[in-house]
């Protein structure tokens, strides 16, 4: 998913130095380096979680370095090919499998099995199941991100007289709800959309409608999407444009000038927005009305599913200081860490117990978000496939003549699985 640099925002205080390590041990004039990705303010907020690292470790300097995370993988990978590589790093869900296939980070997984501190089962198996590569524990994950949030204007809902959505609704109560909240205007243009996501997230419909992306995610050998499980799926997001016009077209923002989806929520454009926890942060800035969240529904035969991410922080393998690293990276993705990853209300911890805490049950808004503890077990991840990003593309290509043309689904689909298969997987 494109929408995760949220992910790398910490905060931490004083307190941790206790959990994190004891007491203070003298490293001596050690430099770790970090890389992750997120803006200017981020980082100042790791910051401060690096200093609280620093006093446990005097000596130690880590020096954080940015990149932007839409180039991520790219830039990290030159920094590969010119020794430039970081002593740790985080790497998000998606961008695992372009990284663990190229054999670069060290197997954690011996130094958990003799740290007495950290226990992988604490942790949402999902996770470490995902970042397990070729029997290699990658990366420690910090959070896990069901994208399965709707948020939900509730003066938009009131002033309609219709009842906020439950978690147990389906894609039809969704329709309905999502016509009944959809406005004109005098001059006949539409004023208020009932639905709109953070980007064209046709991956959670397909899941809803019991389709898939790929025959097996965890080993795929060809694209599944002209299955029709899948092309219902992406047929009825298309209809919620093109049809039901209970949502806005792509081509429609870009006229906007390039506005963020999430803008639509907070102006009041939209009266339900999909995508995962981290916007609450932002949400939470709303002053002019009252917001919840409710899971994405079922699909037509029950079907739950969504996309799933995570963050984590990996070791580099070429590093210097494999003992220093680990300890870092136990304090950014341990469970100090992501204690005050939480307390930011932007993501949701990867340690099953904090996840059901009020660490991350805060009762702050959203209230209703105690549906993300379990809702990880029907999120599914991307493909492990090292040449998913470009194959992706593709279908994100495909899919941009659907939404912004109404183009055919069902022939768009078939295209588009044909050339990956014979590109990717020769079938």
């Amino acid at each position: 998913m494109k929408k995760f640099g949220w992910l790398m925002v910490l905060m931490a205080l004083t307190a941790a130095i206790a959990v994190s390590g004891g007491c203070a041990k003298k490293s001596g004039g050690v430099v770790l380096h970090c890389l992750g990705w997120g803006g200017v303010e981020e980082a100042q907020i790791i910051q401060k979680a690096v200093d609280e690292f620093k006093k446990v470790h005097p000596g130690v300097e880590v020096q954080l370095d940015r990149v932007p995370y839409g180039d991520y993988v790219t830039k990290v990978l030159t920094q590969f090919a010119a020794n430039m590589a970081p002593d740790v790093m985080c790497v998000n869900a998606e961008q695992m499998v372009s990284f663990s296939s190229r054999d670069i980070f060290v197997d954690l997984k011996p130094f958990v099995d003799k740290d007495p501190s950290l226990k992988l089962t604490d942790f949402y198996p999902e996770a470490i199941d995902h970042y397990t590569y070729n029997g290699l524990l990658t990366a420690l994950p910090r959070d896990i991100a069901p994208v399965a949030v709707v948020y939900y204007n509730k003066q938009k809902f009131d002033d309609a007289g219709v009842p906020y959505p439950k978690d147990n609704w389906t894609y039809k109560d969704f329709l309905a709800t999502a016509q009944k909240l959809t406005k004109k205007g005098p001059d006949g243009k539409f004023n208020q959309y009932g639905f709109v996501d953070d980007y064209p997230n046709w991956w959670a419909w397909v899941n809803a409608f019991g389709g898939s992306w790929v025959d097996n995610e965890k080993k795929p050998t060809r694209c599944v999407l002209d299955g029709p499980s899948a092309v219902a799926g992406i047929q009825f997001r298309s209809d919620l444009i093109h049809k039901y016009h209970v949502a806005p077209a792509p081509s429609l923002m870009a006229a906007m000038g390039g506005m963020d989806y999430s803008d639509l929520f907070v102006n009041g454009t939209a009266a339900m927005f999909h995508t995962g926890i981290w916007l609450t942060p932002k949400f939470r800035q709303i002053k002019n009305f009252g917001w919840d969240t409710v899971e994405f529904p079922t699909g037509p035969k029950g079907h739950r599913g969504f996309p799933l991410s995570a963050a984590g922080y990996a070791i580099v393998k070429n590093g210097k200081n494999m003992d220093l690293s680990y300890e870092l990276v136990k304090f950014l993705a341990g469970e100090v860490g992501q204690k005050y990853m939480a307390a930011t209300g932007l993501t949701q911890p990867a340690i099953k117990a904090l996840a059901k805490s009020p660490v991350f049950l805060d009762g702050q808004d959203p209230k209703s978000k105690g549906f993300l503890v379990d809702a990880v077990k029907n999120g599914r991840y991307w493909p492990v496939d090292p040449n998913v990003n470009e194959w992706k593309a593709m279908v994100d290509s495909a899919m941009d003549r659907v939404w912004n043309d109404n183009a055919d689904v069902g022939k768009a689909l078939a295209k588009v699985t044909k050339d990956i298969n014979s590109k990717f997987f020769k079938k």
